[in-house]
């Protein structure tokens, strides 16, 4: 036997039943070593182990916090009573939560967009809604969870739907006891030495493990899960993405999330009335509310190219006005207007960029507000799509991995455009990863004269929902349980 196991049995041998904790300090065995022992002489019938299962109870963190003063329902029972709601006015979390839970149990109805307390509203209004009852008893005394199962199972069941409260199911071990197939065992053991279960330097240099009987180890047996840590997914997959580029060459860059809607919008030839400057896709800021542009050079150039190919003025305060970025491609910008940065820079200069744009839209499975955004541009001479195809194929289908293919496509800033295709293993279908094209003349001829500026962009959380079918939701990455990432 395992010296454990002979451990355990020693501290049986009086017959006396011991719980685990005093199995634990009795023998000297770690709390996990007692555990893989009891399970082992259990199966052989050397001890009998008492179970005994066990639910706890405990309130949620909103949970915790209706219980401190009433579930959203209550609330607007009482404000109800006191005057006419507009249902228009329920704008908050909290309001359309007592409206849903009120309308469902019958408590109100709605008559032309008014809140009105039905009969039963009022009554549970007067007696108090039991399931608000329970929460509080709950909160006070966890303990009384059986008692209370038993009377208010409907409202616990709510309860629990409603996730504000939390039961966990408990598999304890309530006694040991050493049987006489044990005690046989136990005393067959002291007549000959235990088994070798762990080689040392002392058994080694003397050999002393010669003619010895080794323990058969039984890895099935159930242990305490061990956590290791564990990165991020999306963390795994922004590293990945800047490991493709660093391969191939590519200069890492970055700049701020707010800029002014001169490098978001007027350097990549977007006209200052685009529908894509209007609040309902981007997000101003109102403090700042501008912000100075530097490179004068560059604003009288692109006031010139916008004026002529627009046929309209350009206002500088409109250029000034502070937006979070909706794109990576302002960096990218900013590089290429900056070339004299790179000394003795040799064409083509790669260039690539990961970081947070805001964007206002509708959230669905596969579009946040705000995302990571990788971008990439290729500056050299005569550059084609050939070289553009070569150059995603070699990131994102070589090194990542993915199966792509491409579509002729519009982009405001790029002749011509593509969007590049992912296949997505889950659904069964191609999804759109990303855009790309050759920047315009109208953009790359106020940098230097006769190159040729390949460019793409594509979000990071839609590379890793295509990469890993599991995950459903884009939201899905931003799931704050540690558990969520234990498990992956």
């Amino acid at each position: 036997m395992h010296r454990y196991e002979i451990e355990i049995l020693k501290s049986l041998e009086s017959g006396k039943e011991l719980s685990l904790n005093e199995l634990v300090e009795k023998s000297g065995v770690n709390r996990d070593g007692v555990l893989w022992a009891l399970e082992n002489l259990s199966q052989l019938g050397a001890v009998a182990v008492a179970r005994k299962s066990s639910e706890e109870v405990h309130l949620t963190d909103e949970g915790k916090e209706y219980a401190k003063s009433h579930l959203p329902e209550t609330e607007l029972l009482q404000k109800a009573a006191k005057k006419n709601i507009n249902v228009g006015t329920l704008s908050d979390a909290r309001s359309r939560i007592g409206l849903q839970w009120a309308k469902a149990k019958q408590l109100i109805q709605i008559d032309s967009g008014i809140v009105k307390i039905t009969q039963k509203g009022r009554e549970a209004l007067d007696r108090g809604i039991e399931e608000e009852y329970v929460l509080v008893k709950l909160g006070e005394n966890p303990s009384l969870y059986p008692a209370l199962l038993r009377e208010k199972k409907q409202e616990i069941e709510n309860l629990l739907r409603r996730k504000l409260i939390a039961v966990e199911k408990r598999n304890e071990i309530e006694g040991i006891t050493i049987t006489a197939k044990g005690k046989q065992m136990l005393s067959a053991e002291t007549k000959h030495e235990a088994e070798i279960d762990a080689l040392d330097r002392r058994m080694i240099a003397s050999q002393g493990w010669r003619d010895k009987k080794f323990k058969r180890y039984d890895v099935s047996v159930h242990v305490e899960p061990e956590v290791p840590a564990r990165m991020h997914p999306l963390r795994e997959t922004i590293n990945e993405v800047k490991a493709a580029y660093t391969n191939m060459g590519f200069h890492e860059a970055s700049g701020p999330i707010v800029v002014p809607a001169f490098w978001n919008f007027d350097t990549l030839f977007t006209p200052q009335d685009h529908p894509a400057r209007e609040a309902q896709d981007t997000f101003y800021l109102s403090n700042p509310a501008q912000l100075a542009i530097a490179e004068k050079g560059i604003v009288s150039k692109v006031k010139t190219q916008q004026e002529g190919a627009w046929h309209s003025d350009w206002l500088e305060k409109i250029a000034m006005q502070a937006v979070l970025r909706t794109q990576m491609t302002t960096v990218s910008i900013q590089e290429l207007y900056n070339l004299p940065k790179y000394k003795d820079y040799r064409l083509p200069l790669k260039i690539f960029s990961i970081g947070r744009v805001f964007r206002n839209e509708n959230v669905d499975y596969k579009h946040l507000t705000d995302f990571y955004q990788t971008d990439g541009i290729v500056i050299g001479e005569n550059l084609t799509l050939a070289n553009l195809f070569d150059t995603l194929i070699k990131i994102y289908s070589k090194s990542l991995g993915l199966k792509i293919r491409f579509k002729p496509a519009y982009f405001p800033f790029v002749e011509p455009g593509v969007e590049v295709q992912a296949y997505h293993k889950g659904r069964g279908e191609w999804m759109e990863m990303m855009g790309a094209g050759i920047l315009r003349r109208e953009i790359t001829g106020i940098a230097k004269k006769n190159i040729s500026v390949l460019a793409w962009g594509a979000s990071v959380e839609r590379l890793l929902l295509i990469k890993q079918p599991d995950i459903e939701r884009l939201s899905d990455l931003y799931n704050n349980g540690i558990g969520w990432i234990r498990q992956r």
